[in-house]
């Protein structure tokens, strides 16, 4: 029974890139559509990416100390990715402001 649930657990859990993929997919959309970032908080995005990054060093201490975790560590590496990929398209569309 346990080990059931440690597989239900590991399926949800490899999941998470995908159902993160689709949740991103909208915002990188209308980045690109609309050129535009200004109503984006950067700050926001870059707390994201350092959360992500905790995410990802801790998902590969636990796989060295542990053995176990890869789908942890491939959730937690690919949400790192899809961030740094949204901050860098709020980058590239961030207008300067003009100087009045």
């Amino acid at each position: 029974m346990a080990e059931a649930i440690v597989i239900a657990a590991n399926l949800m859990q490899t999941a998470v890139p995908v159902l993160s993929l689709i949740a991103y997919i909208p915002q990188w959309l209308r980045l690109i559509k609309t050129k535009s970032s200004a109503d984006i908080a950067l700050s926001s995005w870059t707390i994201w990416i350092i959360s992500s990054f905790f995410s990802t060093f801790y998902a590969v201490v636990q796989y060295q100390i542990n053995g176990r975790g890869l789908p942890l560590i491939i959730s937690s590496l690919s949400n790192l990715v899809f961030v740094i990929l949204t901050v860098s398209l709020i980058a590239l569309f961030r207008r300067p402001k003009k100087l009045s």
